[in-house]
């Protein structure tokens, strides 16, 4: 016997886009299957939008990989919320989490973090879209960052 991915046993993840603006490039990052990256000087850190997609494990809900993924970042040195609320993305039903922390290199560290899960043929898959920027950038960028995580579709 013979099994194949995708198949019907194993079905492939979900299609996604994404709206890359001018002034912003797409960008290869290591696990993500989707990513962008404004356009600033060379030796400037890029402000990001990273797509990764998950297949979830049994049993695991959306709500626990909230807590798993805030009792990582209420870990780091300085961290604070600046939101968080249950919000559909996408169409499929979610979470927003907007945080920022302090890195010993780069100094504050913001993020905006999106959840989706996303049910189709048997399996559950949780996209995560992650906008990360400088505390120093996040006046100028926020908006793009907040706008390109709108731009998110989902198909299953």
């Amino acid at each position: 016997m013979k099994l194949a991915y995708p198949s019907p046993q194993f079905p492939g993840l979900p299609a996604v886009t994404i709206d890359c603006p001018e002034g912003w490039s797409p960008l290869r990052v290591a696990n993500a299957h989707l990513a962008l990256a404004a356009d600033v000087e060379e030796g400037k850190f890029r402000p990001n939008v990273v797509v990764v997609l998950t297949r979830m494990a049994d049993g695991q809900t959306l709500e626990s990989t909230v807590a798993a993924m805030t009792a990582h970042l209420a870990g780091l040195d300085g961290y604070e919320e600046a939101g968080r609320e249950a919000a559909e993305v996408a169409g499929h039903p979610g979470f927003r989490l907007e945080c920022a922390w302090a890195d010993a290199t780069a100094g504050t560290v913001a993020q905006a973090v999106r959840l989706a899960v996303v049910e189709h043929d048997g399996v559950r898959d949780l996209v995560q879209v992650t906008g990360t920027a400088r505390g120093t950038q996040v006046d100028v960028v926020w908006p793009w960052i907040r706008t390109i995580q709108d731009s998110v579709t989902v198909e299953a």
